[in-house]
């Protein structure tokens, strides 16, 4: 919020009616962290230019014949494919019709669209540059930690969701559970190092993926088969993961989790020591 009151209040003093460009560069930059934001900052930027240039090519064509499909085509094929290749180039997309739009208004050879050209990327960038200025400056978190705690929340809900009947309500928590994985998925991306093999926050990611992947094989045998102690082994590992959060976890509570260990044999016996597994690792890297 305070990204975007910046930004309006700063597009104020610049030519043109831009504003909502700004606020809206800098709520796609601005990050809950510091890490990344640098990254996404110069990515919308050079998007803008990209949209820009392209747009200028599909209006020249434009005025020596091309009808407005034409030049539509012109302008977001080029885009559209480099979108799907890397969705960080969207907002090139937006920038290319923005500028489209513009050159309705130019009357005389591109000077109109020149002109919303130059206002759209310095606005872009001002708004860019004050969503970076808000992640480092304004209550910056470590990237580790913020990874550690989204990681904490989505083990809490996949676990609590193994004994849940199948329902509505365990389908409304499943939803849930996918944008809160897509989040982390968003996070890791924003990490330099998110494929390095020694990387904390790559590694909290991999158990996630990992414990998901156990607890849908396990949700679907416990369904096909009761069996006893599986809600006191949810409900120890449940226990451990919210100690981590709140910062106070022992070592006893990580005992805890083994000790409470269901009674199963053959492949079920494998995926609860495997969960179990995750489960204290994730413990240990996100304390």
């Amino acid at each position: 919020m305070l990204a975007a009151v910046l930004a309006m209040f700063a597009s104020h003093f610049l030519p043109g009616h831009h504003e909502f460009s700004a606020v809206i560069s800098a709520l796609i930059v601005v990050r809950p962290y510091s890490q990344g934001a640098l990254k996404a900052g110069l990515m919308r930027l050079l998007a803008t230019l990209m949209g820009i240039a392209l747009s200028f090519c599909a209006v020249a064509l434009h005025r020596v014949g091309l009808n407005a499909y034409a030049q539509l085509l012109i302008g977001l094929v080029p885009l559209a494919i480099l979108t799907a290749y890397k969705s960080e180039f969207r907002s090139a997309l937006i920038a290319a019709v923005l500028m489209l739009g513009a050159s309705a208004s130019a009357t005389t050879g591109l000077t109109g669209l020149e002109d919303a050209a130059i206002g759209r990327a310095v606005v872009v960038g001002i708004g860019a540059c004050i969503g970076v200025a808000i992640s480092v400056l304004v209550l910056p978190r470590p990237h580790r930690q913020a990874v550690a705690d989204k990681a904490l929340e989505i083990m809490i809900q996949m676990i609590g969701g193994l004994t849940v009947d199948l329902s509505k309500k365990a389908e409304t928590a499943d939803t849930r559970l996918r944008r809160a994985l897509l989040e982390l998925g968003q996070m890791h991306r924003d990490n330099g190092n998110g494929h390095a093999e020694d990387d904390p926050s790559g590694q909290i990611v991999r158990l996630v993926r990992h414990a998901q992947a156990v607890c849908l094989l396990l949700r679907v045998e416990w369904r096909r088969e009761a069996g006893e102690g599986r809600e006191a082994f949810c409900t120890a590992m449940i226990d451990l993961l919210n100690a981590v959060r709140a910062g106070r976890a022992d070592e006893d509570e990580t005992v805890d989790v083994w000790k409470r260990l269901p009674e199963v044999t053959g492949v079920q016996n494998w995926m609860v020591r495997a969960l179990a597994g995750d489960v204290v690792r994730l413990a240990k890297l996100a304390s």
